[in-house]
C-alpha cells in the first residue's frame, strides 16, 4: 500500500505533475508550496491608509485586469473600499477589501500574490476581517468565490464559513467564463459562504 510522499498517512490524492501520492493535509502543501529553507520574517497585517491606494489598484489590475470587480450584484473599486493589507517590508502583497451593510460585513476580495502564498497572509487577513465585523457589531460575514477556487473554499470552511448559496452558471458569458481556473476547472459558478457571528 502506498503512503503519502510526506508522511505515513494513507494517500487520497496523486499529484498530476510529480506523480507523488498525497494525504489530504499534504495535498494542500502541494498547492501552497513548501516553505523556503531558513526563517523568513513574518508578514504584517494592518488597515489601509490613503497612501495605499496605488498599490491596491495595482493588485486589482494583477488579479482581474480591471480596477473594478462585481461581488454580490454590485461593482466595487477595490482602492476605494476599506481593507486590511498584508505587507512584507512595506510592500503590499495581499488584501481583504470589504463593505459593511445592514447586518453583514461582505468581503469583496481576499487575495495574496503568489510569491507570498503559504506564509499565513490569507489567514491573517481573514482574522482581521472577522475582528472588524465583531467590532462593528454585525451578525455575519459573507464572501463569494468561484467554483474552481478550492484553496479558498478550504480556508473559509476551516474558519467556520458554510455554503449558503450556489449560483450555477453565474459566470456564463462573463470574461471569467472563458478562463480555466484552479487545476483546469472551468470557472462557471459563484459559491457564496457565510460565517454567523451571533450564534
Amino acid at each position: 500500500m502506498e503512503t503519502c510522499a510526506y508522511c505515513d498517512a494513507k494517500p487520497l490524492f496523486r499529484d498530476h505533475e510529480s506523480g507523488a501520492y498525497l494525504c489530504p493535509t499534504h495535498a494542500w502543501l502541494e498547492v501552497t508550496g513548501p516553505h523556503a529553507a531558513g526563517p523568513r520574517p513574518p508578514l504584517t497585517v494592518r488597515p489601509t491608509t490613503p497612501d495605499d491606494r496605488p498599490q491596491i489598484a495595482a493588485l486589482a489590475e494583477y488579479f482581474w485586469d480591471v480596477p473594478e470587480i462585481v461581488r454580490f450584484d454590485r461593482a466595487h473599486r477595490l482602492d476605494a473600499l476599506p481593507a486590511y493589507v498584508a505587507c512584507d517590508a512595506g510592500k503590499i502583497v495581499g488584501l481583504a477589501a470589504y463593505t459593511c451593510e445592514d447586518d453583514a460585513l461582505s468581503i469583496v476580495a481576499l487575495n495574496v500574490l503568489p510569491q507570498w502564498q503559504g506564509r499565513g497572509a490569507a489567514t491573517g487577513l481573514l482574522t482581521e476581517a472577522i475582528h472588524e465585523a465583531r467590532s462593528q457589531g454585525v451578525g455575519r460575514i459573507a464572501i463569494a468565490v468561484t467554483n474552481d477556487n478550492l484553496p479558498a473554499l478550504g480556508l473559509y470552511q476551516r474558519f467556520g464559513f458554510t455554503i449558503t448559496r450556489v449560483l450555477a452558471g453565474r459566470l456564463a458569458g462573463s470574461p471569467d467564463d472563458a478562463r480555466s481556473g484552479f487545476d483546469g476547472i472551468p470557472m462557471r459558478d459563484e459559491i457564496q459562504l457565510e460565517l454567523r457571528l451571533d450564534e
